[in-house]
């Protein structure tokens, strides 16, 4: 008895172990075929999660190119001023004080979809363009799907320079980097579908005391 479970509990860690694996494969091999959308890829707004310089001197330059209407900045150190992010990327501050909005209250990628969606709402945008390192694409677009009536979102990765090879490659970084967000990639996945055990277990709960207040009338 004993043999057969650890021989059973063998098993399972290898096929638990190649499901990862695999998974990890496609998730990296995902990543590396994320490319920019075309020109006529326009939306309302621009969302930028901040994380690198690339990214906000990619989505500073979508604003000038007239891509989108404005520009929010998402997850800003609150120590971080406007004229600071301008003069970081060599930006006129006009179009700061014009069309840039800064978002200091997002923590982590679950408050930059919630802050995305708000800022969305308020100004009437329905399509965003979202600049954010081309690892962090999947995660994100997992978290905006997530948050009720959120916007339509065109990603537009960013490669971050010490992530791939010239030969397309991940670099030892770049592999570390993918297997940490692989990683959290599966633990939002976890948390969504229990969201969605639990919102429809309540919604049967209340379904079943409906029916039974209706049966005493």
């Amino acid at each position: 008895m004993r043999r057969r479970l650890a021989v059973a509990v063998l098993l399972f860690g290898f096929a638990a172990g190649a499901y990862l694996a695999g998974g990890f494969v496609r998730f990296a091999r995902d990543v590396a075929l994320l490319t920019t959308p075309p020109e006529t890829a326009r939306a309302d707004g621009i969302v930028v999660l901040t994380g690198g310089e690339q990214r906000l001197k990619q989505g500073i330059e979508l604003l000038r190119n007239g891509d989108g209407q404005r520009l929010l900045i998402s997850g800003v150190n609150r120590g971080t001023s406007a004229k600071a992010l301008a003069r970081t990327t060599g930006t006129d501050h006009a179009l700061f004080d014009c069309c840039v909005d800064l978002d200091y209250e997002a923590l982590n990628t679950i408050g930059n979809a919630e802050m995305t969606t708000r800022w969305a709402r308020q100004h009437g945008f329905h399509r965003l363009l979202l600049v954010t390192s081309d690892y962090h694409i999947p995660r994100s677009l997992l978290e905006m799907a997530d948050v009720p009536d959120a916007p339509e979102i065109v990603p537009y990765p960013v490669s971050p320079d010490k992530l791939w090879r010239p030969d397309g490659w991940p670099t030892r970084l770049g592999l570390r980097l993918l297997a940490t967000e692989y990683a959290k990639v599966l633990a939002v996945k976890a948390r969504v579908a229990w969201h969605h055990v639990v919102s429809q277990e309540r919604e049967h709960r209340v379904a079943g005391r409906e029916d039974a207040q209706a049966s005493f009338k």
